[in-house]
């Protein structure tokens, strides 16, 4: 098969395509349709009556739901093509947000924020796969780490768009907000819609094919020996692909073990670093916030080079060494400064090692089952943020915020460990070796 049949751009070390600026932008727009949600349904919620433990509810929906969709549109979108299943989840987010306004009780704001969830997950894990399938091998974790920029330029726009919009706190105004966000993933439909290295390859692929059709043709002596080849060829490569459970490769589980372990221990960043802020008396932590933003935006430009360059090992064993570092160190400071002083190691190593386990995992994976890659990676990330949060925060109602952030250092520590153990490069070679 040539280049071009590969669906990747001829210029094999080019890094930006027009296929990958428009998953960027399709995934901004469901980034920015998150911090959307974030900053205005407990206040929506409020406003028409309800509760923050009824706000707590849809988050616990709408996560629980893109959690579902992901290892299925993985699998889908593996066998049917990651544009269909881009095109469809926008276009299901882009109906139920648009509903969201128009929806005044428990049940039905419920059923919706889930279906919203689905097309999210679906989105979510779809996008991650095309770009990896779009991006070139040589620069993959460079262009994984530029990629999840996105997620960093709503997360700094995103809340204040909102609640500007809803500053009067006004129904009319929390629906024209949630109007607004249903526009915005419609033309994330639209923009998946023009996605095109696709069809290019299946464009290639039939044309191959009708060459050599032509060419066997010529020959019926050719044409037997060579269907006969083209069989064996076909048979060997399907059964060239590695042996699976539940669908996922089993190169996959090791990496996923990390990132559950990972964002467990981060969720104590994540949710409890305003409250463990006002613990400690310093007040609201936002410049902690803008610091670690700045740490994440500087490293997803450097480090993925290195990856590529390095390999993972020299990304994610320091990394998460100084995450458990920084998360055990925590509970001492005694100032304001000193949290920020922690913000930007943070911000670089958390920034650094998340992408990085994506890369790893696509390179590790068949390109056949990308998107069951994509799926067990967005799994594992949410699947730690909703062991870490509850947990911890049990921690902290059972003890304190010292306590928390030791253990959450802890599974951090853990993460560290079973990467060595299982997970590096080295081990990964070794045993696709013995394997072949």
């Amino acid at each position: 098969m040539s280049t071009g049949a590969s669906g990747i751009v001829k210029n094999q070390d080019r890094l930006l395509s027009k296929d990958y600026v428009l998953l960027m932008f399709s995934s901004s727009v469901h980034a920015l349709m998150n911090q959307f949600f974030l900053a205005a349904a407990p206040l929506y919620m409020v406003l028409i009556g309800g509760s923050t433990l009824h706000a707590g509810m849809l988050a616990t929906v709408y996560s629980l739901t893109a959690l579902a969709a992901r290892p299925i549109s993985g699998m889908a979108s593996d066998r049917i093509g990651r544009v269909k299943l881009l095109i469809g989840g926008a276009a299901l987010c882009a109906v139920t947000c648009a509903l969201f306004g128009f929806a005044s009780v428990l049940p039905l704001l419920l059923l919706v924020r889930g279906v919203t969830g689905v097309g999210f997950g679906v989105h979510s894990t779809c996008a991650g796969a095309a770009v990896a399938d779009v991006l070139p091998k040589t620069r993959l974790a460079e262009g994984i780490g530029y990629f999840g920029l996105y997620a960093t330029l709503a997360q700094a726009i995103g809340p204040g768009i909102a609640l500007a919009i809803i500053a009067k706190d006004r129904i009319v105004d929390f629906r024209a907000l949630f109007l607004l966000t249903a526009g915005l993933c419609t033309a994330s439909a639209l923009t998946n819609g023009c996605i095109t290295y696709e069809r290019k390859r299946k464009a290639l692929e039939k044309a191959d094919a009708a060459n050599d059709a032509g060419a066997v043709a010529s020959d019926a002596v050719t044409e037997v020996g060579s269907v006969r080849t083209r069989v064996a060829v076909e048979a060997g490569a399907e059964g060239a692909l590695p042996k699976t459970f539940m669908g996922f490769e089993y190169s996959v589980f090791a990496p996923v073990a990390v990132l559950i372990l990972l964002q467990t221990g981060i969720a104590g960043i994540m949710v409890f670093m305003a409250p463990f802020a006002r613990w400690k008396g310093f007040g609201n932590p936002g410049l902690f916030y803008t610091v670690s933003a700045v740490g994440t935006l500087l490293s997803r430009l450097v480090f993925g080079k290195v990856a590529d360059r390095r390999g993972s090992d020299v990304i994610i064993i320091p990394g998460l060494a100084v995450l458990a570092a920084c998360m055990a160190m925590l509970p001492t400071v005694g100032s304001m400064g000193a949290l920020v002083a922690f913000a930007l190691p943070i911000g670089l190593s958390q920034g650094a090692v998340s992408p990085t386990i994506n890369s790893m995992m696509f390179r590790r994976s068949s390109p056949a089952r990308r998107g069951t890659a994509s799926g067990a990676y967005f799994s594992a990330i949410d699947l730690g943020y909703a062991i870490g949060a509850p947990l911890l925060g049990a921690l902290v109602d059972a003890r304190d915020y010292k306590v928390m952030y030791w253990v959450a250092a802890a599974f951090l520590a853990l993460a560290l460990l079973v990467y060595i153990l299982i997970s590096t490069d080295r081990r990964y070679a070794k045993l696709n070796k013995i394997n072949q």
